[in-house]
């Protein structure tokens, strides 16, 4: 029986991306917390979208497409019919195995999207080693992770050290310095410089613990996670925790690219801009 003064609606296209209550903003008045729950089924739409639309850009070609000239690069690997399209805009390398042969993005990146993409120790993951691989450091990735032959005899990296994006240059202060080379796989300057000074004071398993807890064999805390919402190698795309600024304050101190990027999609959900404070 139906609870009286209770009407059964249909199905709303608005909702299509709704997975509890909390996410139906039908009915409410208080703004605020409408938009907060319109925002957040519309930024699931649109990580849905683009996961559907970077799927699609995998998909086998075929032979005989034609790449045009200063735009798009067929490769055609020497063991199968697979070819891969790259663009002068990506800066992630050809994963090549010792034969020389393509590895198959699906053993880089051995869960589908749909599986990634909910949980934000897995977006930590795919962010660093998307970065790695941008930077040929390799010898980062251990052989329990690493699923395609060596991790270190790899064909040379096309873009390493000459088409880097803006964000993974290094400083004049990594030039100068000796420093781990994980530190290069931050996306923000200020960032790694900050790691580079207070190299001593970090331990980069309790880091890694934070960033991407149960992947590490940690247990996962996300109050002291970041979230990355885009390009990994982007400041913009990535978001600090209230935990994680307590925590690591001494690396993201003076880092306005990534307090900007991370009040901006706090704002797209109707959260409150987070300040840095020195404790």
């Amino acid at each position: 029986m139906e609870t009286p003064g209770r009407l059964r609606l249909g199905y709303m296209d608005q909702l299509a991306e709704a997975h509890c209550d909390d996410d139906n903003w039908t009915g409410l008045k208080d703004p605020k917390e409408r938009r907060k729950r319109q925002v957040r089924l519309s930024l699931r739409a649109h990580r849905k979208r683009k996961a559907a639309q970077l799927a699609e850009r995998e998909m086998p070609l075929h032979p005989n497409i034609e790449a045009e000239s200063g735009t798009r690069h067929v490769i055609y690997p020497p063991s199968d019919n697979q070819a891969v399209r790259t663009t002068p805009n990506l800066f992630i390398p050809a994963a090549l195995d010792q034969r020389g042969s393509f590895v198959p993005m699906r053993n880089l990146y051995p869960m589908s999207r749909d599986h990634l993409l909910p949980l934000v120790q897995y977006n930590a993951w795919r962010a660093t080693l998307t970065n790695v691989l941008i930077l040929g450091h390799l010898h980062l990735i251990s052989q329990q992770t690493c699923r395609f032959g060596s991790c270190t005899t790899i064909f040379p990296n096309p873009y390493q050290r000459k088409s880097l994006p803006e964000s993974l240059k290094p400083t004049e202060l990594q030039r100068s310095t000796s420093y781990p080379d994980w530190i290069d796989i931050m996306p923000s300057p200020r960032m790694r410089d900050n790691a580079t000074r207070t190299q001593r004071l970090i331990s980069n398993a309790e880091l890694c613990a934070d960033l991407m807890g149960g992947i590490s064999g940690k247990q996962h805390n996300i109050e002291s996670a970041i979230i990355v919402w885009s390009d990994p190698w982007e400041p913009r795309g990535w978001e600090l925790s209230q935990g994680f600024i307590r925590r690591w304050w001494f690396l993201v101190e003076g880092c306005n690219d990534l307090f900007e990027a991370t009040n901006r999609w706090r704002d797209l959900r109707g959260d409150d801009p987070l300040v840095f404070e020195r404790p």
